[in-house]
């Protein structure tokens, strides 16, 4: 079993990074950061992008839909300082919906991916490891 430079296995230091974006993002800034400056594992390197790339894909998107709310209120109230009555918004609160799923299967993403590290696997998910594979 290959081992780090901190004297863990490979495997462990993977699966860290992975849960420390479960649980903040400073400590998933400085766990990839270590690994991708001091550790030489490409395995490992990838890890540490990998769980980079879920955690941010996955917090932009309630971003997204924030900024379409926004738009929805400056209507409103552009509008509404007209005289007239208007009132968009997102129906049955699927902002809110959105941004519940989006942090849950961030967290399942993340929870299952450090599991699989410990014994340095991963799932495989096209589109990020196309992203990852590109620019590393």
């Amino acid at each position: 079993m290959e081992k780090s430079k901190l004297g863990i296995s490979v495997g462990l230091l993977g699966a860290a990074v992975y849960f420390s974006g479960i649980l903040n993002y400073i400590a998933l800034v400085f766990i990839a950061g270590y690994i991708l400056l001091f550790e030489e594992n490409n395995w490992l390197k990838k890890c540490a992008v990998k769980a980079g790339v879920i955690f941010v894909v996955f917090s932009i998107i309630p971003v997204c839909f924030g900024f379409v709310s926004d738009i929805f209120d400056f209507i409103n109230y552009l509008i509404n300082g007209f005289g007239g009555r208007l009132n968009l918004g997102w129906p049955l609160n699927i902002e809110i919906l959105v941004n519940i799923a989006s942090q849950f299967i961030k967290n399942v993403l993340l929870f299952i991916s450090g599991f699989m590290a410990v014994s340095q696997g991963s799932i495989h998910i096209k589109p990020i490891d196309q992203f990852v594979d590109r620019h590393l």
